[in-house]
């Protein structure tokens, strides 16, 4: 090529003298070389790859030899550097949250960035991979010179999927916010679907070959090698394709040779083109008026540019060559690789010391630290060696009195006790005053002592059972992953709220079909109604797909139940010390037989009261004459006349105890109802009485303590605490005082789902349990019963003894160890008593409960040929088999209080929403859900695993399925009632909906709400500084607005209800919920004040009814209301407007911004805010139909970072 000159005569230059020239004429140069760093290992090895961090200041280089090293900052200054492989290079570098992804070519590597690794992965089909491609946290794509393209799940670290890519394999992957783009050696680009990776398009890109590629917006570039007269030669034209209309637009021509090429992110209509030998060219992919030519050249002449890479800003290139060396070209004075960069862990810095002189005699020397000195060089400080010595405590003179009487018998010698002191005591050494020595608190010696309990007492606790410690950031639990507790697709409970000791309980109820159906048809005008508010709460957590749930309404109303707090229910009420001493296994099965037994009330109540208002409703029957209804007319011919005259069956010639017992049945009763006959007889007059009830839950009687250690089956123990049998003193009103009495239990009927309470609360009960654990395990091995001090091995897993040596060796005095001890050998053949408790239990899974024509109770755990015989002769009744479908258990922990929890292990039926279609077992914690094994539910050791209610149900429960009954229809719009004295009319800021207006599926309702603070969080200071919450604020709604999406009142609320709470408000956050003092109290308020719960019943008719919710941060809204909306029914405005990796905006701003609207200027106002969320959607909508959204969202964030987020008066 030629170029003129004026000074000298035309020359022929070469190619890198004539960019040179062009270079030198750019002088308004955008970029400038500001840094070239020789990397580790480059007298050796090139760079072969480089990487911007996407999370900090960091550049990542990887070399040909296989090493990682990478740089912070514009500086370069060195961050850490380690080997990923010994002979392979680095193909790519990824960047993750957690660290980052190094692709050599049969390998990946995983390490945080401090260069400590991960997991190293190989497979057999990873045999040259060339590329890897982040889709979402969990999944990566990986591919190379093979067939088939890996689909990689990053958190289980193995392959999900194997897809067929061709003989030429994929060396190319970029991303797209629709697809996927692989791009293959030969010049083909295929465009895949994300979710299933099938082709949905082809590009034939060039004609020889494919060196790069980049995807930005709608725009995809390529450059490449074309066939010419059989020879490859560099392509100078860059290719652009639309992919909205899959197909070729003009391409770009370029100056340089092109290898490499990027988009600058930060500006879309622009990209950077790298040549070979280093050149550069930034190259506008739109057409401009004044064409502007960019270029650029690195220092390294006759070396091969290798690697490149673009920072998320802009602000930074980097360029790897041959040589090993990086060269930095910067925009900027001090470049930053990201906008929101996260802080960098750096090694804390080496403190010096100032030196100070000999003579210095303020100074102390204790100021300068010792140096790091051999173990053999002497200390001015040593002591003397003999001072140092290893010595034993002398032996204990013995007492003379006992060498007097002492008789030798070969090398033994006995002596009786002279009664000096008590056995295995040894008295307290006196000084010379003859007072007792001091023990030294932290010595030694109590150091040992206190390990030595410590061991003794330990208890190895699985990770399933432990209680489960949520740690909270500044965005609350959102950012918690919950996902890694529970992988099954369950519902979990949240335990953060008062009184959430329950929530094992209420895992039980929810899984028991009947009762579950029952509660969700149910519904009553009483505020706070539990049986209503686990309806809400079933409700949610079958709506909530697996996501962890939050029983704050069923709580709230618990609280306020006086039966709760007068059996010592809530928590929260007790004194910090007596909350610390109750025990939670007779805690729970108090509260068990208060649930059923609420539950049994409230349901009844109900019953009784629909009843009344159909009989009120119920026309007067016209006036009939019978001449049978009038015995005194007719006389001696009225019984002639009855038995000719036909019978009517009626209601009336019902008996009345029998109606009256068929008004009190309810589905609780029918469901855990056993019909009983109490027996009184006194022994002095035989005066006998007979009273019929109804028991819910049956308590276990265990027999009396000298009685304890007889062989007992379950079974007998059941029929026994069933229809027991005692002599007591009671009062007599024939003998008019106190006397003997024979008290019975008759049983009557089967329930259909049995509910036993364990008590095992009592130390003697457990004893019982414990013993009956180890007749069964001593059975097992027909040896001698495996007891240590009364307590059983606890295994951590069901498997053998460990073979591991114990520390202690054969002086190993701690309980239960689980270690090997001596020199016995391994290999000797034993029957490990681990797997004996575990596998031989006490529990029965299946029991037969019958009763005969004599009311006679038959328990058994299997139907034997003897029972089939009794079947026989006897005739049956009632016959009942029974599974057991849950059992709830205490897990003490005994190092501490605070760790003790209740959990429950339920047999899930096969029609819940799971992938099995049988019946399996899950531990329910909490928010962790694991599935266990059925045996695992039956064993217990009883030193930590404690159970406390068990659940058996019938065959036609666990086949049942019960239809539920919506109970909320649209009259909870006309029940309106407002609660404050002044009648709140001055507060009515809503119109009621028509019945025209009724909501109709996909129909548009915006919302807001505001909220008060009932308990205020619980924080700690941190060894780093840094605020750590330990339990969240406890909120409660206060306000909850919503506004009609389209209609003629479009804009207008029809629903604007302040909450009535009747617990004490911490704080009104006035500022930021406009409620004030008084708002929420029916005395003082002027407010349209109604009750949670007949808010709440609209909002599910609403989310029933299939509206779409609109409204701004509605996440949290709906988790403290106890609401679960599908995704799909919810428009969230603070996720419309967000850029990925970039803050969150807030509504203030957004509708300043877009709608000029200013708002919460002074306070909040949930009307205000659901209105501008309303129109914010409606200007998204336009600004998609427009196409202008990520024009829009760019503006804003650019807006928002010179106003600092602030709305401004201009």
């Amino acid at each position: 090529m030629y170029i003129n000159s004026n000074t000298k005569q035309n020359k022929l230059l070469t190619i890198y003298e004539f960019f040179n020239t062009l270079v030198r004429m750019n002088m308004d140069a955008e970029y400038i070389q500001t840094q070239c760093v020789i990397a580790d290992g480059a007298d050796r090895f090139g760079i072969a790859a480089l990487a911007f961090d996407q999370h900090e200041e960091l550049l990542w280089m990887g070399n040909e030899g296989g090493h990682v090293t990478s740089y912070y900052g514009g500086m370069m200054s060195k961050y850490t550097s380690f080997q990923v492989h010994a002979t392979q290079d680095i193909r790519q570098i990824t960047t993750i949250d957690e660290g980052i992804l190094a692709l050599t070519a049969n390998t990946l590597r995983c390490q945080i960035r401090r260069g400590i690794p991960l997991f190293t992965y190989t497979s057999t089909h990873m045999s040259d991979m060339q590329c890897m491609l982040q889709l979402s946290s969990d999944r990566l794509l990986m591919a190379g010179h093979q067939e088939k393209l890996i689909d990689f799940n990053l958190t289980h670290c193995k392959e999900s999927s194997l897809v067929h890519v061709g003989e030429t394999g994929c060396v190319m992957l970029r991303a797209h916010s629709r697809l996927v783009c692989a791009g293959d050696p030969v010049g083909r680009i295929d465009l895949r679907d994300p979710n299933t990776l099938s082709v949905e398009h082809t590009l034939d890109t060039h004609s020889g070959s494919l060196s790069d590629f980049d995807v930005q917006g709608n725009l995809l570039v390529t450059c490449g090698f074309s066939n010419r007269q059989g020879n490859l030669s560099v392509d100078r034209f860059l290719m652009v394709y639309d992919l909205r209309m899959m197909r070729a637009v003009t391409p770009i021509q370029v100056v340089v040779d092109p290898l490499f090429l990027r988009f600058l992110p930060s500006v879309s209509s622009r990209l950077a083109v790298v040549s070979t030998l280093g050149q550069i060219q930034l190259v506008d992919t739109v057409a401009l008026s004044e064409p502007r030519l960019c270029l650029y050249q690195i220092d390294n002449v006759g070396v091969m540019c290798t690697a490149f890479d673009v920072s998320t800003t802009s602000q930074a290139m980097a360029f790897g060559d041959a040589s090993g060396s990086i060269h930095m070209f910067n925009s900027t004075a001090e470049p930053i690789f990201n906008s929101f960069s996260r802080m960098t862990e750096h090694a804390d810095p080496v403190d010096s010391f100032s030196s100070f002189g000999i003579d210095d005699m303020d100074t102390p020397y204790s100021a300068v630290p010792l140096p790091v000195i051999n173990a053999d060089m002497p200390l001015a400080s040593d002591w003397p060696a003999h001072f140092v010595q290893n010595i034993y405590r002398r032996t204990p003179n013995i007492d003379s009195e006992i060498l007097r009487t002492m008789k030798i018998q070969g090398p033994i010698g006995y002596a009786p006790n002279p009664k000096s002191a008590r056995r295995n005591q040894v008295p307290y050494p006196l000084d010379s005053y003859g007072s007792k020595i001091p023990v030294k608190l932290f010595g030694c010696e109590g150091r040992m002592s206190k390990s030595n309990s410590d061991e003794a007492g330990f208890v190895a606790i699985p990770k399933r059972y432990r209680r489960v410690d949520v740690k909270y950031s500044k965005l609350g639990s959102e950012d918690f992953p919950f996902d890694q507790y529970n992988k099954t697709g369950l519902p979990g409970l949240e335990s953060t709220l008062p009184n959430a000791y329950c929530n094992a309980m209420l895992q039980v109820l929810y899984y028991t079909e009947p009762l579950r159906a029952a509660l969700l048809s149910h519904l009553c005008p009483k505020e706070f109604c539990l049986s209503c508010e686990l309806g809400f709460l079933f409700h949610m957590m079958s709506t909530s797909r697996g996501a962890p749930c939050q029983p704050g309404n069923f709580l709230r109303a618990f609280r306020t139940v006086p039966e709760a707090s007068a059996l010592s229910l809530i928590l929260s009420d007790l004194h910090p010390e007596v909350k610390m001493k109750t025990d939670l296994g007779s805690l729970i099965q108090s509260w068990n037989r208060f649930i059923l037994h609420q539950m049994h009330c409230e349901i009844l109540e109900t019953k009784k009261r629909k009843l009344e208002e159909k009989s009120a409703k119920k026309e007067t029957k016209p006036f009939v004459y019978k001449e049978t209804d009038f015995p005194s007319i007719l006389g001696s011919d009225c019984a002639r006349l009855r038995k000719n005259v036909p019978q009517e069956t009626t209601t009336e010639e019902i008996p009345k105890e029998d109606v009256e017992k068929q008004h009190e049945e309810t589905d609780i009763s029918i469901l855990f109802g056993m019909k009983q006959l109490q027996m009184n007889s006194c022994l002095k007059c035989s005066q006998e009485v007979h009273k019929e009830s109804i028991l819910l839950a049956c308590n276990l009687v265990y027999p009396p303590g000298n009685d304890i250690n007889e062989e007992w089956t379950f079974c007998d123990l059941l029929s026994t605490s069933l229809c027991p049998q005692q002599t007591t003193p009671a009062w007599c009103d024939s003998c008019d005082k106190f006397s003997p009495t024979s008290q019975a239990r008759i049983l009557h009927s089967l329930p259909k789902i049995l509910v036993i309470n364990t008590g095992l609360h009592n130390p003697l009960y457990k004893r019982f349990w414990q013993t009956q654990m180890d007749n069964i395990v001593a059975k097992a091995v027909n040896t001698t019963t495996i007891i240590d001090n009364g307590r059983s091995p606890t295994p951590t897993l069901p498997v053998g003894a460990s073979t591991k040596q114990c520390r202690y060796g054969s002086n190993c005095a701690r309980p239960g160890c689980r270690f090997r001890h001596g020199s016995t050998p391994v290999t000797t053949p034993q029957v490990s008593p681990n797997n004996l408790y575990y596998s031989n239990t006490w529990l029965p899974h299946d029991i037969v409960m019958s009763l005969d024509e004599n009311k006679k109770l038959n328990v058994a755990q299997t139907v034997t040929k003897n029972d089939k015989e009794s079947e026989q002769t006897d005739e049956v009744m009632q016959k009942q088999k029974y599974s057991l479908s849950a059992v709830v258990c205490h897990v003490n922990d005994q190092q501490t209080n605070e760790r003790r929890n209740i959990v429950a292990l339920i047999k899930i039926p096969a029609n819940e929403e799971k992938e099995s279609s049988e019946s399996a077992w899950y531990i329910f914690n909490d928010i962790s859900i694991s599935p266990v094994s059925a045996q695992e539910a039956v064993w217990f050791s009883l030193d930590w695993k404690v159970p406390c209610v068990l659940y058996y149900s019938s065959d036609e429960v666990i086949a049942s399925k019960s239809e539920v009954i919506q109970p909320i229809t649209q009259d909870v719009f006309g029940e309106d009632k407002c609660l404050a004295r002044s009648g709140g009319t001055s507060g009515i800021t809503f119109t009621p909906l028509a019945a025209s207006e009724l909501p109709k599926p996909g129909e548009l309702v915006a919302m807001d709400a505001e909220f008060v603070t009932l308990n205020q969080e619980e924080a700690e200071l941190r060894s780093d500084g840094k605020m750590s919450t330990i339990k969240p604020s406890h909120m409660s709604v206060a306000r909850i607005t919503c506004i009609r999406g389209q209609g003629p009142l479009e804009g207008t609320p029809f629903i604007d209800d302040y909450i009535s709470t009747q617990e004490q408000v911490v704080d009104y956050l006035t500022k930021f919920s406009g409620i004030k003092p008084g708002d929420l109290d029916a005395n003082f308020s002027s407010k349209h004040l109604t009750t949670l719960k007949s808010t709440y019943q609209k909002l599910r008719f609403l989310q029933d009814s299939g509206v779409v919710f609109v409204g701004h941060g509605l996440k949290n809204d709906f988790r403290v209301i106890n609401l679960v909306v599908p995704p799909e029914q919810v428009v969230d405005t603070v996720l419309l407007f967000h850029l990925p990796h970039h803050r969150m905006v807030s509504l203030r701003f957004l509708a300043w911004h877009f709608l000029d609207m200013k708002i919460q200027s002074e306070t909040h106002d949930s009307a205000e805010d659901a209105r501008a969320a309303l129109q914010l959607y409606k200007r998204y909508k336009e600004l998609e139909h427009d196409g202008k959204v990520t024009a829009a969202l760019k503006e804003l964030y650019e807006t928002g970072k010179v106003l600092n987020w602030r709305v401004t008066d201009d």
